[in-house]
């Protein structure tokens, strides 16, 4: 019983001495290679590298550009339900980021201003997605929280 006292309060005093890594994540490419490799893998890695040194890591996501397909989930009500190649690819981006979103706990937010420009409506992306005034005043509201700031164009 002692000994599990003492793991307890071990495990509660190495948490908070963490340090928390806060990154928020500029995505604008429309690129399935950069969106592929420089998110869906650059993300996690680099959200397991620091966990893995200890530290807690809080992640946001801001969509605009060209990510805004990424992100769709009836693309058959946009002007992304053309593109043979992300119909057939939805199903698995869809799943890869539902599954970082739940662990990884990643806040995403999409720019209204240019989803109202493509005719994009809330009713047609994700569900753990949401929509923000602008790309603009997200960036600067999460880097002015002390959120580093890694574009992925």
């Amino acid at each position: 019983m002692m000994i599990r006292l003492v793991l307890i309060v071990l495990c509660v005093v190495s948490l908070s001495y963490a340090e928390t890594k806060k990154i928020v994540v500029d995505l604008t490419t429309g690129s399935m290679e950069s969106f592929t490799t420089r998110f869906l893998g650059g993300v996690p890695g680099t959200i397991d590298y620091f966990a893995a040194q200890g530290n807690r890591v809080e992640v946001a996501v801001v969509i605009h550009g060209d990510a805004y397909k990424f992100f769709v989930e009836k693309l058959e009500n946009t002007q992304y339900g053309v593109d043979e190649k992300l119909a057939a690819d939805q199903e698995s981006i869809h799943k890869r980021l539902a599954e970082i979103q739940k662990k990884y706990n990643i806040t995403f937010e999409m720019c209204q201003t240019g989803m109202h420009a493509k005719g994009i409506l809330t009713q047609d992306i994700y569900p753990f997605v949401t929509p923000i005034k602008s790309a603009m005043i997200g960036l600067v509201k999460w880097q002015n929280a002390g959120y580093a700031y890694i574009p992925v164009p």
